[in-house]
Formats: structure tokens, sequence, C-alpha cells
């Protein structure tokens, strides 16, 4: 302990005592000045009756009864003089002692729990040792839960819900080859589920820290079946065409992938990052890919509608028409392909036809009514179509 915080500490005792102990001193004073200075007053009334009564100010019966009444009042304060004693001064004593012996008791305290030769330690590494603390808190307490679960299901080898929440929580600890253990008996017990065939094919890319094993590729096009981790399974399909040194059919399921996605798909930004590294590899232009149904992505009709600003409106009204034309033929013929009623929307929309988009929005939003997505495409479709109609 440095010297200042001796002397600081010293000093905010005494502060302490001193605050304790002067009510207790001055108490009894107090209280005695109380008593003589009413005593005063009351005698300062009689004299001052007496004065009015030998002045003729106040007749003789005023002047007995104010006497009466002064009289009253010093008879009052009389006997709690008289009778009620001093404060003891033995409980005085006590008092004292015990503000007193305060300090010395916490300075005793903390010789025998504290630390008093432990070095001081800087704020900053006071916040990284608590987040040391808690981190390792965190990975213990999973730690526990593993332990739990894994005892659980020696017991309960047949309950698919543990295996899964075993699974998952040993991803989230980096333990990938652990979860891909747990992830194959979840497979085996669900009957090969798309869905936990996604998450397991996925554990296994993890555990071969970013190789699309065979075995995971059999799980993700197991978990083609599944819509909602298909976009995960095609994403890791074409990244395995493109580790078997296959880039052209990488950069071609990567950009199928990215004409079906919603536009505020949060994985969708991954996959365009895909298709610019995989067209760059291979020498072909963004712009110039098409879709496997033949026709342009959204991103070739950004691009060739930017490429064709400078030409006359009819000129680039016939090129456009050209480029869509053949997905609007098709989409007549097939009705039922809502992704190619979004893709069409979508390429409208791109081109700033907000009437053309919002037709074909209300076609992909009739036949899956239940997609939050394209209800808000379309919303956007039409309240751009109101302003265009309103010019």
């Amino acid at each position: 302990m440095s010297l200042g915080l001796a002397i600081a500490l010293i000093g905010l005792t005494s502060l302490a005592l001193a605050i304790l102990l002067v009510p207790l001193l001055l108490r009894r004073q107090t209280d005695l000045s109380r008593e003589s200075y009413n005593l005063a007053v009351y005698r300062d009334q009689l004299a001052e009756v007496e004065r009015d009564a030998g002045r003729g100010l106040i007749g003789a019966e005023q002047a007995e009864a104010a006497r009466a009444e002064i009289g009253r009042r010093i008879l009052a304060l009389a006997p709690r003089s008289a009778v009620e004693p001093p404060k003891s001064s033995a409980s005085f004593a006590v008092a004292a002692i015990t503000v007193l012996l305060l300090p010395f008791a916490a300075w005793l305290l903390y010789a025998r729990l504290g630390m008093p030769g432990l070095p001081d330690e800087p704020f900053a590494e006071r916040a990284a040792a608590a987040k040391a603390v808690a981190g390792g808190a965190e990975h213990l307490d999973l730690g526990e839960a593993i332990a739990k679960i894994g005892a659980h299901l020696k017991e309960h080898p047949e309950d698919l819900t543990g295996w899964l929440l075993l699974a998952r929580t040993q991803v989230s600890l980096g333990q990938y080859a652990e979860a891909v253990e747990a992830y194959r008996h979840a497979a085996d017990l669900s009957g090969h589920r798309p869905d936990i065939m996604g998450d397991w094919g996925e554990a296994q890319v993890l555990a071969a820290n970013g190789t699309v094993t065979p075995e995971a590729r059999e799980a993700f096009e197991t978990a083609l079946a599944d819509k909602e981790s298909a976009p995960r399974s095609r994403y890791y399909l074409a990244l395995a065409k493109a580790q078997q040194g296959d880039t052209k059919a990488a950069l071609q399921g990567w950009v199928d992938l990215a004409a079906d996605a919603p536009a505020d798909a949060e994985w969708l930004p991954l996959v365009r990052q895909r298709i610019a590294e995989a067209a760059a590899k291979i020498g072909v232009d963004p712009a110039n890919l098409k879709t496997s149904s033949g026709m342009p992505s959204p991103a070739a009709v950004a691009a060739t509608a930017q490429a064709t600003a400078n030409a006359s409106p009819e000129e680039r009204r016939a090129m456009i028409e050209g480029m869509v034309g053949k997905l609007a033929t098709r989409l007549e013929q097939q009705p039922d392909d809502v992704e190619g009623w979004a893709r069409l929307g979508r390429s409208y929309m791109v081109l700033g036809d907000a009437q053309k988009a919002r037709d074909a929005y209300a076609r992909a939003v009739k036949l899956k009514p239940d997609d939050a997505a394209l209800k808000e495409a379309y919303a956007e479709a039409s309240r751009a179509a109101e302003k265009t109609d309103g010019k």
C-alpha cells in the first residue's frame, strides 16, 4: 500500500469519526440550553405582566390570568427538568467506544481477509481480465451444456432434438469434427431430412477448412429438396465445382442462384463476390452472363441498359425488348414458374418499366401469395407505377 493511499484512508476515517461523534457530544448541551432559554423567556413574560399591571395597562383579573398561564408553562417545563434524569454517561461512553472501534474492526477484517500487498492493476488490464473471465465463463457454460447433453444422449440415443442441439452447440464452439458426427446421428434418425442434411453438409465443409468433400456434396444434393435451405446447398455445390477446377460450371451455378435470389437476401453480396471472382478468373465480362434458361441476369440487363444510355429511345427499347422478350415468351408457355415471373419483374424494375414490373410481380404473388419478399417487391413496383401514371 502506498503512503499517499494510507494518508487518504486515515483522513477519511477521521472525517467519518468526527461526523459520528460531534452529534453525541453536542446533544446534551443543546437540550440543556433549550430549556434554559425557555425558562428565561417565561420569566421575562412574568416581569412584563407586572410592569403592565403597575402602569394600569391591564386589569387585576387579566394580570392574574396571565400569571397563571405563564406559571403553568413554567411548571410544565420544570418537572421534566427535575424528574427526567440526565442521560447516562455510561450509554454515551458505550456509543463513543463503539464508534471508535468500528474503523479498527474494519482494519482487522481487511488484514485477515484482504490482500494489502497486492500491486495496483491498471484499468485497461482490469477490463481485459474481466472480458477474459466472462468469455471463459461462457465457454465453460457451453462446455457443461455439451457434457450434460452427451450424458443424456448416452441414455436416450434416439432423441433427435438432443443430437441437433448437441451439433449446433459444438458448431458454436468451433468443434466442427464433433458436430459432423452429431449431425450424422441426427440425419440417420430423421431419415435424411433435407434441412438436417444441409446443416450436416455445412458442418463437414467447416471441419474440412472450407473444402466441399464428396460426402458433403451428397448431403447438399439431398438438401436441395428443402426450399429454405436450397440456396445454401446451391452455393456450396457451385463451390465444389470451382474447387474441382470447373470454374465455368461454378460461375453458372452462382449466376442462376443470384438470379433467383430475393433482392434483400443477406447472402446475395457473397454470391455476387463469387461471380466477380470466377468471371475474372476465366476472363468473362459479368455483364454478358446469362442464366441457364438462356436469359440475361438482372446484372446483365442493368449493364446493357447503362451501355445503351446514349442510344435513341427507339433503339434502346428494341434492345431491351430483345433481352427480355424470350423470358416473357417462355413464361407465357410456363405460367407456373413463380421464380421466372419474379426475375422478369426485377428486370423490368432495373429498366425503369414499373408498369410491366408490377404486372410480372402480380403474377408471381398470385402463384405464391404467402411470400413476404414477393409482396414487398410488388408493392414497390406498384408505387413506382402510380408515380409514373401520375406524370
